[in-house]
């Protein structure tokens, strides 16, 4: 049983894929599976998207995000490839990005879908780029917002949600 991760093998034909994938023309621009991206998403530090701010959390984002959502969600769907939740200039993403969705057991609409993404550097070496960026959206309560920290879609996902006493992690007060 998977439980919608990677299998050893399935990450193995992959890669094997991979190698096929990102060769190109001179030039041209690797392309990552999805499903890699997910992955390295997921395995990711979270103090590795927070912006150089030392919060004192020691867990990788697919953990962080399954103690934050809690008992809200009942399923968390991760994807991989063009950012989504884009704007200009620093916000502007890429091609390699992942995506978790959170579908909320009482959602307010059908639209209410609450989302994380990562954004990942280019390529190297056939392998995701290192995560640089974090951005989400919640909806709060003045409508859907896109959110560019980690910390600020904690606050707004709590001032809607019960989340558990661990959910969010900071270091202790001097």
């Amino acid at each position: 049983m998977t439980h919608g991760r990677l299998t050893l093998q399935r990450a193995a034909a992959l890669a094997a894929g991979l190698v096929a994938s990102t060769a190109g023309p001179a030039g041209s621009v690797p392309t990552i599976p999805g499903e890699i991206l997910a992955e390295a998403a997921r395995r990711t530090p979270v103090r590795d998207i927070d912006y150089g701010e030392d919060r004192c959390d020691v867990r990788v984002v697919d953990q962080w995000l399954r103690d934050l959502a809690g008992r809200e969600a009942r399923a968390i769907r991760w994807t991989g490839g063009a950012c989504r939740l884009v704007g200009t200039g620093h916000d502007a993403g890429g091609r390699w990005c992942a995506q978790a969705v959170i579908e909320l057991r009482r959602p307010t609409e059908s639209g209410d879908r609450p989302m994380v993404e990562i954004f990942f550097e280019e390529p190297v070496a056939g392998r995701p780029g290192v995560a640089y960026a974090f951005r989400g959206a919640v909806r709060t309560a003045d409508g859907d917002d896109m959110i560019r920290f980690r910390r600020e879609f904690e606050t707004a996902w709590v001032s809607r949600f019960p989340a558990a006493a661990a959910a969010v992690v900071d270091c202790p007060s001097p």
